[in-house]
């Protein structure tokens, strides 16, 4: 008789059943569960009784004085006049009597603004190459600015291209010119040069 092969393994990953564990549901949870759906029952039970408010009708404690007035009316060249209690407001009435005294009241008068004697002026940008200056000028007046570049000396004796916006006359224009400034990662400040 023919000896009979053992079947070979298989090879490869095998999956194993990780245990499972059947976890229990603690004694107090049976508890407290049907607890809380029983208030909830309770409480939606109870709500239409809250909802509906009861009005009251409420009167002002103090009394309002009636007012007569009088009618008069024409019937056959005979005149009658009657005499009608009723509630209302008076202030209408004092209101088209009365007159307000404003003679004591000084008009206003506003205080003229001393003339400005000096400009806002924004520097954008200070170089020391005057081809950088000028291409930030291009740049500025492309944008609507109105850009000049002034030469001056620092302390040590080399030369600075500063990039100047302006003159402005007053300081919302020249917080707009910032603004727009700030839009393009320009960090400038401002300052005054008097008038010549």
């Amino acid at each position: 008789m023919p000896a009979k092969k053992k079947a070979a393994p298989k090879k490869g990953a095998t999956r194993r059943k990780a245990p499972t564990t059947k976890k229990q549901t603690k004694w107090w949870m049976w508890l407290i569960i049907p607890a809380i759906v029983a208030v909830f029952i309770y409480a939606l039970l109870q709500l239409p009784s809250t909802s509906s408010p009861t009005i009251e009708k409420v009167t002002p404690s103090t009394e309002k004085k009636p007012s007569t007035v009088t009618k008069k009316t024409d019937s056959n060249n005979n005149q009658k006049s009657e005499t009608e209690k009723k509630d209302g407001f008076e202030f209408y009435q004092i209101l088209q009597d009365s007159e307000v005294d404003t003679s004591h009241v000084d008009a206003y008068k506003s205080t003229p603004r001393a003339e400005q004697d000096f400009y806002y002026m924004i520097q954008a940008a200070s170089f020391r190459n005057p081809a950088d200056a000028d291409r930030m000028r291009a740049d500025l007046i492309l944008s609507g600015m109105d850009a000049s570049i002034r030469k001056t000396t620092g302390k040590n004796g080399q030369p600075w291209h500063r990039v100047i916006v302006g003159p402005f006359t007053s300081r919302s224009k020249m917080n707009q010119s910032i603004d727009k400034l700030a839009g393009k990662d320009i960090q400038a400040f401002s300052y005054r040069v008097k008038k010549k």
